[in-house]
């Protein structure tokens, strides 16, 4: 099975390489039956990456130790999931999964073209499949995940303790297929600066727009996942810690963010089709620079793969691209400067405003995140930003976006006029500089402007279904706007991350106790009684429990005898955490224990735990609105749908 996947991977190779020819040829002959091969060649290494990816989950599945990644990422007593989720654990696994979508979404969007599309078409596959020729060389040569052990081992190490939670089996495949689906806008745009605009309208636009959508949702799922990983899996209470590999990830979003509100007001031959095409080309350079980022080991990362190896052609394969893409730009800027331009709306300027704020937050991060190798460039050691540094930075941009989102809409249509937006506006940013000088609070003035917002968006939709109730009494039978009800979701579940975000680093309560059993502590409103400690024996793991009583005590209770918290209609809840053993790896984690509300969590983790005297160390966090970081996710998410829906519907209405 592993020759299987071995020769799969390098005739997958071969077809790529040939794709890329055949086509450039056929586009520069005007070929129908070139361009037709190269067509051919990619379905074909979409086949042979299918069966190298079901080859990889079948050696994973049957446990066969004589493959090397097969031994470093699974063990015998690893549950299903995890050893199906194994083949995105580790760098050449994400790799093939990384490259397999990245295929398939090409040949979904390019490979079906009609025939009056050919040339674009062919344009755009060359390059994506340039992409995949550099992927699939350093896969062969450096992260072979078929590569054989000298001696087969009689069992495998495991999967990462870290990793055995149900958002890393979803976290790092959502990702990649944001990654992936931003090829098609990139392949689009290369084509697109190609493309002659004397030629007719511009090709499969509906078809790129529509994938950048996808490709951004599903990366803001991926990165909400990862957030919420990190807040149950990893035992410190946070869920963002401005980590290099957290980064790579948020970089490629913010400019996905840009790049999506411009797909919007996109015209051709104007100012925002310049921003579209160098919005495309800048976040999928993110994407692969993210994994150069982690594979190279430019800078050191909790979640960086250890081994470096060929990752430096991550970086040569960027090079490649900027410069086609700069020597592209400037063909076609002396090629058609004597065209016709197209006259810029009103509403784009706020448009520009947008990418411009995007793009300063995507460079403030690039900054913080490659400092350590900057700084040792111009002294011995490297000098690691702390994460105040980015909050303190991003956070101003932060509330700028607040109040964009409150007020673009209506800026779009309106622009700057005496309506109590624009005046709302300003008021909002006046107070929460006032409440800045008196509290010094960051978590407070997201709270200004983020009830702005909200009023914003509410008299925004509550104003919209008054119309249409309007229109439907005289008569007009107007439908409702799914586009538009989506984008406002959209807008909202932004909103409520920010409030999550504000509440739970502004106001968060965070204690250490070591306690023995029948010992209790007090933080903030809960009694935290400490009953007994006990064992469980999982299918790879041993976990030592500390079962915890917590009790509500309010004010009408402080002066009570302390036997009164025992009372059974005082107890809210019981929790459990933990610290798990791993025998296959020989590390332990811990499993924290939380109990969730709206107002927010508490949240307990178990630091340490003496099996002997039964003493243990206790993390108590109080974590006020968290969850309304998940919940904005999720509105996100829902918005996002709603706009696809109406997308797709209406393109069904047309043809």
């Amino acid at each position: 099975m592993a020759d299987l996947g071995q020769f799969s991977l390098l005739l997958a190779q071969f077809l790529c390489g040939y794709a890329v020819i055949v086509d450039l040829l056929g586009v520069w002959r005007k070929d129908d039956g070139l361009i037709k091969s190269g067509r051919n060649a990619t379905v074909s290494c979409m086949l042979c990456l299918t069966v190298a990816m079901a080859a990889l989950w079948v050696l994973l599945i049957k446990s066969d130790f004589a493959v090397s990644y097969v031994a470093q990422h699974t063990s015998k007593a690893l549950p299903l999931e995890y050893k199906i989720s194994a083949l995105w654990a580790g760098a050449a696994g994400s790799l093939l999964l990384w490259l397999w979508m990245q295929v398939g979404f090409i040949i979904l969007v390019f490979c079906r073209s009609e025939s009056k599309h050919r040339i674009f078409a062919a344009n755009a596959r060359a390059i994506a499949n340039f992409v995949s020729v550099f992927f699939l060389f350093i896969m062969i040569n450096d992260k072979n995940p078929f590569a054989l052990t000298a001696v087969a081992a009689a069992d495998g190490a495991g999967l990462n303790p870290l990793l055995q939670h149900p958002a890393m089996v979803l976290h790092p495949p959502t990702l990649f297929v944001g990654y992936a689906g931003f090829a098609v806008p990139f392949a689009w745009a290369f084509a697109l600066v190609k493309h002659k605009d004397t030629e007719g309208p511009i090709p499969l636009y509906d078809r790129a727009r529509n994938w950048i959508l996808w490709a951004w949702v599903f990366l803001t799922i991926g990165i909400v996942l990862g957030a919420w990983w990190a807040y149950e899996e990893l035992g410190w209470g946070g869920y963002w810690a401005w980590d290099p590999v957290e980064n790579s990830s948020l970089m490629p979003w913010l400019t996905a963010t840009a790049l999506l509100h411009c797909s919007r007001t996109f015209r051709a031959r104007s100012a925002v089709s310049k921003w579209l095409k160098v919005l495309s080309i800048i976040t999928f350079s993110l994407c692969v620079f993210g994994t150069f980022l982690t594979r190279y080991g430019l800078v050191s990362s909790v979640h960086a793969f250890p081994d470096p190896g060929m990752g430096m052609l991550f970086m040569v394969l960027l090079i490649h691209i900027w410069l086609f893409a700069a020597y592209l730009f400037v063909r076609k800027h002396f090629r058609e400067k004597n065209l016709p331009k197209t006259a810029s709306t009103r509403g784009m300027k706020f448009i520009f405003y947008n990418n411009y704020l995007f793009l300063t937050l995507t460079f403030v991060v690039l900054i913080g995140t490659l400092f350590p190798f900057l700084s040792s460039l111009v002294s011995e050691k490297q000098i690691s930003l702390k994460p105040e540094y980015f909050t303190k930075i991003t956070s101003p941009c932060g509330i700028l976006l607040v109040l964009f989102i409150a007020i673009c809409p209506y800026l779009l249509r309106h622009g700057f006029n005496k309506n109590w937006r624009p005046i709302g506006m300003l008021i909002t940013a006046t107070v929460a500089i006032v409440v800045w000088l008196f509290t010094k609070s960051l978590a407070n003035l997201f709270f200004v402007a983020s009830g702005f917002a909200l009023v914003s968006l509410t008299v925004e939709i509550i104003g919209y279904e008054l119309k249409l109730a309007l229109s439907r009494r005289g008569g007009s039978g107007q439908r409702r706007n799914l586009r538009w009800y989506g984008a406002r979701v959209v807008h909202v579940g932004v909103i409520m991350m920010f409030i999550g975000i504000a509440g739970s680093g502004g106001y968060g309560i965070e204690e250490q106790f070591a306690l023995r059993p029948g010992q209790s502590a007090r933080v903030a409103n809960f009694k935290l009684v400490y009953d007994k400690m006990t064992a469980d024996h999982g299918p790879n793991f041993t976990a030592m429990y500390a079962n915890i009583s917590v009790y509500r005590t309010d004010a009408s209770q402080k002066d009570r005898d302390e036997s009164a918290a025992e009372d059974n209609a005082n107890l809210i809840t019981i929790l459990k955490p933990a610290k798990a053993i791993y025998p296959a790896s020989g590390k332990s984690v811990s499993e924290v224990s939380i109990r969730r509300t709206l107002a927010g969590d508490l949240y307990l983790a178990l630091t340490a735990a003496d099996t002997n005297t039964k003493l243990i160390n206790l993390r108590v966090l109080i974590k006020p609105l968290i969850n309304w970081i998940w919940i904005g996710g999720i509105l996100m998410t829902i918005g996002a749908f709603l706009v696809l829906t109406a997308l797709y519907t209406r393109k069904k209405v047309h043809s």
